[in-house]
């Protein structure tokens, strides 16, 4: 995992969206970071803004293979994750795409 680097964002965002994109990647994040995981109902509710500032699904796709470009973290595995029966999201490093 790489500390230093910066978001992807879209322009023309309002403060509140870029808040809810940054939201979003930070539970990410957290799938794999945390001992713990993240809870999958506050994953779910940052995705569930995510999909509500960038309708768009190939936005979507191109943010989110930019995050794992500059992080190393697969939002993907973690929404596939996300659409199981779990309470916590956890993931590995087999799930990790850059690693």
């Amino acid at each position: 995992m790489n500390d230093d680097y910066s978001y992807p964002l879209i322009d023309g965002l309002s403060n509140g969206e870029v808040i809810i994109l940054v939201t979003f990647f930070q539970r990410v994040e957290e799938a794999y970071e945390k001992q713990s995981g993240v809870d999958r109902e506050s994953f779910m509710n940052a995705y569930q803004d995510f999909v509500t500032v960038v309708p768009s699904k190939m936005e979507q796709k191109q943010l989110e293979k930019q995050f794992q470009e500059r992080s190393g973290y697969n939002a993907y595995q973690v929404i596939r994750q996300a659409k199981q029966d779990v309470k916590t999201l956890k993931m590995n490093e087999a799930y990790n795409g850059n690693k």
